[in-house]
């Protein structure tokens, strides 16, 4: 993870030198304010060598920590830890608290013509339609989020098997100070409504009876497990641990897509 952090922020840094480089030598600057208008690029590679050092310090603190494999089946899971992961397209990789990999989220699909607009700007990844898939550990898919819509978001959640298992409906398009939806079952039937911070992300997500499925309370993270994960992000999240396969799937793949949503408003 810090690994690619760094190579992307190395390629970036390079790109930005250069079109500083081709910038100074086809329209080189006259006069003091063209010169204080060239200095602007100094702000990203400055910004891009910081990510890269930063990076490459992390990696040099858990380069020698091992890192299992979480042995443990989707249903069985009480947290989730979820960390952003630097790529062409957004990502999420997703671990135990005790540092055991669990598998990574993923765009699988994306129409030809938005690939270039979602590369640039990963936030366009929020007007078009697309499949993301979440691979285990041994690169087995395990369920699959079916984005499309504009105002109204609906995001059809598949099992292993690319069976329906349920959706997930996002009623507000882009509010800045929430995000409002509901989980629906594969026939239709209301099962919860979800309502998470936009800000923060915050969320907490009961059923009629009051039974909590999941919650999520930024920058809570137990400090016993600061070593493994060293980054600014440690986002726990807590899971309901006596919910059907069919339920847990359709949460979690819910979970998911509200992380993803997350990253593409910072």
């Amino acid at each position: 993870m810090y690994k690619r952090r760094e190579r992307t922020a190395c390629v970036l840094l390079g790109l930005v030198l250069l079109l500083t480089a081709i910038s100074i030598v086809f329209m080189a600057p006259e006069g003091t304010e063209e010169w204080m208008e060239t200095a602007a690029f100094l702000f990203p590679i400055l910004l891009l060598m910081v990510i890269a050092l930063s990076s490459r310090r992390k990696y040099n603190k858990v380069k020698d920590m091992e890192i299992s494999d979480s042995r443990r089946s989707l249903t069985e899971l009480d947290h989730l830890v979820i960390q952003p992961d630097a790529g062409l397209y957004p990502r999420l990789l997703v671990f135990e608290k005790n540092g055991a990999y669990i598998g990574m989220l993923k765009v699988d699909h994306l129409p030809w013509w938005s690939r270039p607009l979602v590369a640039f700007r990963s936030s366009f990844l929020s007007f078009v339609p697309c499949t993301f898939r979440f691979y285990s550990n041994e690169g087995r898919p395990l369920f699959s989020l079916h984005r499309q819509g504009f105002k109204e978001t609906v995001v059809t959640i598949n099992n292993d098997r690319e069976e329906k298992v349920g959706s997930y409906i996002q009623k507000e398009f882009k509010s800045l100070t929430h995000m409002k939806g509901m989980m629906k079952k594969s026939h239709g039937q209301e099962i919860l409504s979800v309502h998470a911070s936009g800000f923060s992300g915050d969320f907490t997500l009961k059923d009629e009876t009051g039974h909590t499925w999941a919650h999520f309370y930024n920058g809570r993270f137990p400090v016993e497990y600061t070593r493994v994960f060293r980054d600014i992000d440690n986002d726990i999240v807590e899971l309901s641990d006596s919910l059907p396969a069919e339920n847990k799937t359709l949460l979690v793949g819910t979970v998911c897509f509200l992380f993803i949503e997350r990253s593409l408003r910072k």
